[in-house]
């Protein structure tokens, strides 16, 4: 059957032997120039029909390099130098060379020509004695492919001076991608010879030189005329669950021209049970307190203050004063708190002692220094000696203006007495002016001398001290909210580890992270959280896995791998996890996705019969899977269909079409997965 890619190749013929040796069916790594370059993609088509070319060659014409070869859609994007001249080249169309100059974008359009073998001969070679690939199944290991087959090559069709090349390429139809494999290069002994000389007996100057097989009697097939030669090769896939053939591109060339070619589909779909194998795995957070952000002290910051009274006119501190008893005890029980607390420090100590306006200025003062000094003595003797060392002490005296008593009669409603006071401080700008005019007033003894005056003759104590502690988890949320980058470590960890919607701790955990990306145990609470919800991110704890992770970390990381469909990466860092029953059942999967199916088989078979029957099938022990399918439930749809492969593994088709069938009416969505499959695929009958 032609693929869709038999209508873009045309057969044609070359006129160099050297561009025929640089077979389109052969597609070289991309090298990138590295230095003043620019970015350039574009389109190459058949000038003729304007059908794009694939495996058209991109070279540098100054060094040779070659720098892009297109794809399925003719095109290609890669770096080169702004000024270069660009070879574009394939197997049955003129070169053409294009310089760059500047430009971002090129298209080009190749002409092609139709060269066929002799007109007497060329439609029965093209149909019945075709070069033939034997069909085969694309057997997923990991996340490789592989893929094994046979070609034939008619007697009639290759002479002594001809070379066939064959091109394998894995087809990602899902993303519609083309990777090349191995090609299969097969000589007649005569042209290798020729091509020997033509490259001054240096063959190994052949681009294909190491892929040759030459033409020998052995090649021959038993009982037919036709040579037959074996193709195995391999290749890494990134998504095993998309949609994969094998389309493989022929050609016959002898030294001047392309005598045949053709192109076919050998394979549709990947054989791989372990698709349906059922597992769950829960993310787990780190539970290793000894993993966990180092709880954080910090400095804050914390102010008390006190009041003392002084009787009018006296400089002694009354110790006979309720209040001020209660005012020194209170100092006292502080200062203590302080000392005791290996988290906080004294900082700062400043007395404060005042004096009320009324009287003169300068003998007010004198009195608050005097207030000052006898209240001090009384502060000092309840500071500790260790504490004065670390401390600074201060003092000041002040003398409270008349404005204070008015914010006070103001406070009280008194607004008529405090309007009388602020008229006198309008007119009068002196203090003691001030003083001598509102002593005049008649509410002066009957109310500011006995209930406002003695409150602001007083000493106060400002004390700063500093005290390193754990913020609460309101402290914490209230600076979160200010501003998330001011977070530490710890205060990030507690406030994702006490909160209960998960979309928020996922916000505080990408935050945390987004601050500190070496936060290891907010990486692996994400990804546990992650895991629970069936979206893992692989990234998350790429850098953080292996030899020396914890096992939490190293188990969801393997989960997310999986999850992710990187097999084989699963199986290098599970290896890494211990021995538990916590871990084997992930080891075990891990190893079974990723090729290594013995050792995970007894295991494997523990999680229920469906997965041994999977495993069996993948080993290829067709006869104990049918056995062990036979004893499934019957009553889903996947037990149809497995019982379906089954019995199509042993040459059974017409049964295994009617558990297909069973499979299909059950559950519509198999009948897609059944396309994929290359176990079953060839009993639906649109592939007959």
């Amino acid at each position: 059957m032609k693929s869709y890619f038999s209508k873009i190749f045309c057969a044609a013929t070359t006129r160099s032997k050297r561009a025929l040796t640089l077979c389109l069916l052969l597609v070289f790594g991309i090298q990138l120039s590295i230095a003043q370059v620019i970015r350039i993609s574009g389109k190459v088509t058949s000038k003729s029909e304007g059908q794009p070319l694939i495996g058209v060659n991109i070279q540098d014409s100054k060094t040779g390099r070659l720098l892009a070869t297109t794809d399925v859609d003719g095109r290609f994007a890669m770096n080169a130098h702004a000024n270069a001249t660009l070879k574009f080249t394939m197997v049955g169309a003129e070169p053409a060379t294009i310089k760059v100059d500047g430009r971002n974008v090129i298209d080009v359009a190749l002409v092609t020509e139709d060269v066929f073998l002799e007109e007497a001969t060329v439609v029965a070679k093209r149909i019945t004695d075709k070069v033939t690939p034997e069909p085969t199944e694309i057997e997923v290991k990991g996340n490789y492919f592989y893929v094994r087959t046979r070609v034939r090559v008619p007697k009639e069709m290759f002479d002594h001076d001809t070379r066939l090349v064959v091109q394998p390429f894995l087809n990602n139809v899902t993303k519609r991608q083309l990777k090349p494999m191995r090609p299969l290069v097969y000589d007649a002994w005569e042209y290798n010879t020729t091509q020997d000389r033509m490259y001054d007996f240096d063959i190994d100057q052949d681009p294909l030189a190491k892929y040759v097989t030459i033409k020998t009697d052995s090649m021959r097939e038993a009982g037919r005329e036709n040579d037959i030669i074996g193709y195995t090769d391999s290749i890494y896939v990134e998504n095993v669950n998309h949609e994969y053939s094998c389309d493989i591109y022929m050609a016959i060339e002898d030294y001047r021209k392309v005598l045949y070619r053709d192109t076919t589909i050998i394979a549709r779909g990947t054989v791989n049970p372990l698709r349906f194998l059922e597992y769950a795995f829960a993310g787990q957070d780190i539970t290793d307190e000894a993993l966990y952000p180092k709880e954080e002290l910090q400095l804050r910051d914390t102010r008390g203050e006190m009041k003392l009274r002084f009787e009018r006119a006296k400089s002694n501190l009354n110790m006979d004063d309720a209040q001020n008893r209660e005012e020194m005890d209170k100092l006292h029980a502080e200062l203590s708190t302080i000392e005791l607390d290996k988290h906080s420090d004294l900082q700062t100590l400043t007395i404060i002692g005042s004096a009320s306006p009324e009287g003169k200025y300068a003998s007010n003062m004198k009195l608050a220094k005097e207030r000052l000094n006898s209240a001090l003595q009384v502060v000092l003797s309840k500071v500790s000696e260790e504490q004065k060392a670390k401390a600074d002490f201060t003092t000041e005296s002040k003398v409270i203006p008349w404005e204070e008593v008015v914010r006070l009669l103001e406070k009280d409603s008194l607004n008529k007495e405090a309007e009388a006071i602020r008229n006198i401080i309008a007119r009068y700008k002196n203090i003691d002016q001030q003083g001598a005019q509102i002593k005049k007033l008649p509410f002066f003894k009957t109310i500011l001398l006995n209930d406002y005056l003695p409150e602001l003759r007083k000493v106060e104590y400002q004390m700063t001290y500093s005290v390193f502690r754990k913020l609460t988890f309101e402290e914490i949320r209230e600076l979160y909210n200010k501003d998330y980058r001011q977070l530490s470590k710890y205060e990030f960890f507690r406030l994702y580890r006490e909160e209960q919607d998960s979309v928020m701790r996922e916000k505080y955990c990408r935050q945390a992270l987004e601050m500190y990306p070496s936060l290891m145990v907010a990486a692996n609470d994400l990804q546990a959280l992650l895991i629970s919800q069936n979206r893992p991110e692989v990234e998350l704890l790429e850098k953080f896995a292996g030899a020396k992770a914890p096992a939490t970390v190293n188990a969801n990381h393997t989960v997310a791998l999986l999850s992710a469909g990187k097999y084989n990466e699963a199986v290098e860092v599970a290896q890494y996890l211990p021995d538990t029953e916590d871990t084997k059942f992930i080891k075990a999967i891990s190893q079974a996705l990723g090729g290594k199916y013995e050792e995970a088989y007894p295991i494997v078979a523990e999680t229920g019969l469906r997965n041994e029957v999977l495993m069996l099938l993948t080993m290829k022990r067709n006869e104990e899977a049918w056995k062990k399918a036979q004893g499934l439930d019957i009553a889903d749809a996947m037990t149809y269909y497995i019982r379906a492969i089954c019995l199509n593994r042993l040459e059974k088709p017409n049964e295994a079409y009617d558990e297909l069938k069973h499979a299909f009416k059950m559950d519509p969505n198999l009948i897609e997965i059944a396309r994929l499959d290359g176990d079953v695929n060839d009993l639906l009958p649109e592939n007959n």
